[in-house]
């Protein structure tokens, strides 16, 4: 009886995979279990969401902010749509391209759900321009962690002084080196 996972099969040994049978899928032409066209119909299906969403929110920014209450959609309303525009342009872009690669693209879209929730909240209410707040919160959070794992983090010594098994292993190195080292032959 073989061993589970030493032979593949009727007692055959696994053949190991070769680099190029590991790149299979990077290869023009190939499908690879059809996971290109499964990701671009996810990619597709997704992309469409998005833009619906983008065009909703816009369409009823403009009925209610422009058409309905003409005489709030001021100076600063109209940067703010111009500003609102240019994100959804770009996050909705980046996550496009990142769902036609299949690559990770949570960062966008989570600009991308702030941005639209935002403008929003901003139809109805200046008061909705308080949640553009989260993204440069965000940001300093980021960098206060990092700062603060660059400043609290020990040093490789500090770990060694606190660490009893780097102490014991520190004292058997010291009581090694002052015994002496003669060997010893028979003749």
């Amino acid at each position: 009886r073989h061993r589970r996972g030493a032979t593949e099969g009727r007692g055959r040994p696994r053949r190991a995979a070769r680099p190029a049978d590991r790149l299979h899928h990077l290869r023009e032409g190939s499908m690879g279990g059809h996971s290109e066209k499964k990701q671009a119909k996810k990619a597709e299906a997704w992309t469409a969401y998005y833009l619906y969403a983008i065009c909703g929110v816009n369409a009823l920014f403009v009925l209610w902010r422009v058409l309905f209450h003409w005489s709030s959609f001021g100076r600063w309303s109209m940067i703010g749509f111009g500003l609102f525009s240019f994100v959804s342009y770009f996050t909705f872009g980046a996550m496009k391209n990142s769902l036609e690669l299949g690559v990770d693209y949570e960062m966008y879209q989570d600009l991308y759900i702030v941005n639209l929730t935002t403008q929003l909240l901003a139809t109805f209410t200046d008061y909705g321009w308080y949640l553009y707040l989260v993204v440069p919160g965000y940001a300093l959070y980021k960098v206060l962690r990092m700062v603060g794992d660059y400043v609290f983090t020990p040093t490789a010594d500090e770990v060694d002084e606190n660490d009893p098994a780097a102490k014991k292993r520190a004292e058997k190195k010291a009581r090694q080196a002052e015994k002496p080292k003669i060997k010893y032959s028979k003749r």
